[in-house]
């Protein structure tokens, strides 16, 4: 089963997770007061310790800033009880009566609050060459975002990606700082912020606008939001940059609602079209992957293909074209047993997985092509579906395909086709109309492997 969708291909290394507390109602406005039920239990629980929150003077920062959150007061009761991502479970420390209240309190003391979506500071790129401050370069090119603008911002990530080590480790979230404070600079308009960004790094600007202009509405208002969220005329003029809207939107889905797979899944399908349901699933299933605050409950340490074997068929393909992930996490990178769990993915689905295994190949060997066509020589006879997900990664990652054709040039002849294949995908998804997909093929890919590039770009 040869694919013909694209997704992101940075291996992930952070994330701003969610678990879940946050605001919404004003049902009670009596709750925000610190002499509350809610305020002692919020105090006598420990929540200070890992949360801030300005209503109970919290400053923790192990977990997500509540006041910038403001996730609804179903969804605080939800996580207090179930736990999740990092925080236990308080069902067997709290009764349902004090869950209700805390929950109440978190609810009321974040609706209306102005905590900033980005804070800016001093920071600069240059002050972090000579810091070891973790997520300085998330801070600084934050920064940049808000005070001159993405485009600007964005443009010197680009650079810096290929110069500097800890930006290249970490470029895929940076792109989401940047995003952040872009929104901002828009003055929160989502559709100006996502006409002005790129590609960078796998789109992570998109996701990161897309992650905050959803904090703090109730969850019927974002179902309802969701479905129009990306109707700006800029996101549409091209089918790539509106995959990455409706992309980062999945993303934002997962952090808005704690990570509750099923609910963000379900939201996805409530999209209008089958491209927007479909790319949405993406954002969810990268999300679930990868979290700050520990591991989903949506992934297992005994078998690393779940959740993809137990989803409805419709939402596979994103899950298990990112499955290898979670299965390089815990097989230690070890690449040959990475490939034998491949092959022990359901009927249908093994091709998908191997492809997988070449978007990792790509992030993993910093879009170095000699390495990473040794990493997929660990495939096996699925070799050719690793090289073709490392081509499309290679095309995603720079938008473009120079560096991709580089890779299909030096891999195996018998392989070469169907890496232009996937190179294709990526430029028929950037490029809307079959003229600039020709061209776009032409100005990358040798005569010989035209008809590739155009099966996959998909010029009849």
């Amino acid at each position: 089963m040869k694919l013909r969708l694209f997704v992101s291909g940075a291996i992930l290394v952070f994330a701003l997770a969610a678990s879940g507390c946050g605001g919404g109602g004003s049902k009670h406005k009596a709750a925000v007061s610190k002499n509350s039920p809610g305020a002692k239990v919020f105090a006598s629980a420990g929540c200070s310790g890992c949360h801030t929150l300005k209503a109970a003077n919290a400053k923790g920062q192990i977990g997500p800033n509540l006041d910038e959150l403001k996730p609804d007061e179903s969804t605080v009761e939800r996580q207090v009880r179930n736990g999740g991502n990092g925080m236990p479970s308080f069902k067997s420390r709290l009764s349902g009566t004090q869950i209700s209240q805390v929950a109440s309190f978190v609810a009321d003391a974040t609706k209306g609050t102005t905590a900033p979506l980005f804070k800016a500071d001093n920071t600069t790129v240059a002050d972090c060459q000579r810091s070891s401050k973790p997520f300085c370069y998330r801070q600084a090119f934050g920064n940049l975002s808000f005070k001159e603008g993405p485009v600007k911002a964005l443009a010197l990530l680009a650079t810096d990606d290929r110069s500097i080590s800890a930006v290249h480790a970490d470029c895929h979230q940076i792109a989401h700082w940047v995003g952040r404070a872009g929104l901002l600079h828009y003055k929160k308009d989502a559709g100006t912020a996502l006409s002005h960004g790129a590609m960078t790094c796998n789109s992570g600007y998109y996701h990161g606008v897309l992650q905050l202009a959803l904090a703090g509405l109730p969850r019927n208002v974002v179902v309802k939001k969701s479905q129009h969220l990306c109707d700006a005329p800029a996101v549409n003029t091209d089918d790539f940059l509106l995959y990455q809207c409706v992309h980062g939107l999945g993303h934002g889905l997962m952090i808005y609602s704690g990570d509750d797979l099923p609910w963000s899944l379900q939201t996805c399908h409530k999209l209008l079209t089958d491209f927007d349901r479909v790319s949405c699933t993406g954002g969810v299933f990268m999300q679930n992957l990868d979290t700050t605050m520990g591991v989903s409950k949506y992934l297992s340490n005994k078998n690393p293909i779940y959740p993809c074997n137990i989803v409805k068929d419709r939402d596979k393909v994103y899950c298990y074209l990112m499955v290898t992930s979670r299965i390089l996490t815990l097989d230690g990178f070890n690449w040959q047993k990475t490939a034998a769990w491949c092959r022990k993915a359901e009927s249908g689905w093994v091709a998908t997985c191997f492809q997988s295994m070449g978007r990792d190949a790509s992030g993993a060997t910093r879009y170095v092509a000699k390495n990473t066509i040794q990493l997929c020589s660990y495939a096996g006879k699925n070799e050719d579906e690793c090289i073709y997900g490392a081509s499309r990664d290679y095309a995603n990652n720079y938008a473009g395909g120079h560096e991709a054709a580089a890779l299909c040039e030096a891999t195996p002849a018998k392989y070469r086709g169907y890496c232009y294949e996937g190179i294709g995908t990526i430029l028929g998804a950037i490029n809307r109309y079959t003229e600039q997909r020709k061209a776009a093929c032409r100005a990358v890919v040798p005569r010989r492997y035209m008809p590739d590039c155009f099966r996959g770009a998909a010029i009849s």
